[in-house]
């Protein structure tokens, strides 16, 4: 029987798109597919490092600009003829390749133009509904039926949470409106705990796991390690950036990494006391797995962060401040007397139900 070939292209804005891929190309592997990895930028060097010997296709994306002076909701809206552009460009390249490369299957994590009538294709996203700021809410009557359409497209959507009450999307995407085809697969978290390493050696009190675009990443680097230097604690800020590996003394007791991924990070995470992080989808999805709770600071202006942290505190899960706002003294007084009392749970079982679905 003719080995699948399946496509699997992440969308390039951070890492958290890329990271939650690795534990589905693993299922497709372990089901004797061959995977293709699509995409460009840090999001397919990170996928290149996890996958060495697997075939690649670069595929252009997108870039949005974000900026220091305007939230990122208003920079989204600004650039939304940017962001049809390349989703029509990215449909126009899918189209060229699937006879080329063979391809029986596309799954596309949050890109809108990887999709095609001529094989079945999958998009996974947890964003169904998309949230404004509060003046800009009758917006949401015009953009989310437009996004349903879009997500039309597809055979499937995935949708990476679980359904019921004790969820992580909350309103993004529960509590409304569905296409046909949408399916929940539970978590993907490439931190599985029955493949760690050995534990380290070494253990930090507060470890900070930087993530998401610039100019707000290094805002609240620099925030936080100037909070840092201040203390005793031996601590450790993993800068979230791809390329050459470098580690840096910021003083005796605070260390800087520029990358970790896989077994490495889950033991850091994992052995930490303080956990500092965004309240970004794929890092909850990890965190969740390994039941680790943490400090939520979303990125500013980004209102599905904004609203995952706070859903997420209410639902006893984690803590979470406005960036502006954040104090490491505080956020540790708080974090010392707080523990969920249970973290949602998932079985692989959903996964495999949506593979099965599309008969791979």
């Amino acid at each position: 029987m003719k080995k699948k070939r399946i496509l699997v292209s992440p969308l390039d804005w951070g890492l958290g798109h890329a990271s939650r891929d690795v534990p589905l190309i693993k299922n497709l592997l372990e089901k004797n597919n061959e995977v293709i990895i699509g995409g460009d930028g840090a999001s397919l060097e990170f996928l290149k490092i996890e996958f060495p010997h697997l075939e690649v296709i670069p595929i252009p994306s997108h870039k949005f600009v974000y900026s220091k002076l305007f939230p990122a909701w208003f920079m989204i809206i600004v650039q939304i003829p940017v962001f049809i552009k390349g989703i029509i460009k990215e449909n126009r390249f899918l189209k060229n390749i699937i006879h080329h490369h063979d391809l029986d299957l596309v799954i596309s994590d949050a890109r809108y133009g990887l999709w095609s009538h001529q094989i079945p294709s999958v998009i996974i996203t947890h964003q169904v509904r998309i949230m404004m700021p509060r003046f800009f809410k009758a917006f949401e009557y015009l953009i989310n039926p437009i996004n349903l359409l879009a997500l039309d497209k597809f055979s499937q959507h995935w949708i990476p949470d679980i359904p019921g009450n004790f969820n992580l999307s909350g309103n993004l995407s529960h509590n409304t409106k569905l296409i046909s085809d949408s399916v929940y697969i539970g978590f993907l978290s490439g931190l599985e705990e029955n493949n760690i390493a050995p534990i380290p050696s070494e253990k930090y009190d507060i470890v900070v796991l930087l993530s998401g675009p610039e100019p707000q990443r290094s805002v609240l680097e620099n925030k936080i390690t100037g909070q840092l230097l201040k203390q005793n604690r031996k601590s450790l800020i993993i800068g979230g950036k791809t390329g050459v590996k470098t580690m840096q003394d910021l003083s005796e007791s605070c260390k800087r990494i520029s990358f970790l991924s896989g077994n490495k990070l889950y033991n850091i995470l994992k052995n930490s006391n303080y956990l500092i992080c965004r309240s970004g989808y794929s890092t909850i999805m990890d965190l969740v797995k390994m039941k680790k709770t943490a400090f939520l600071i979303p990125t500013p202006g980004q209102t599905e962060q904004e609203y995952l942290a706070r859903h997420l505190q209410e639902q006893g899960l984690f803590l979470f401040s406005e960036q502006k706002d954040f104090n490491m003294e505080e956020a540790i007084r708080r974090l010392d007397h707080f523990k969920p009392e249970d973290f949602p749970s998932t079985e692989k079982t959903l996964l495999d139900e949506a593979l099965h679905r599309l008969s791979f």
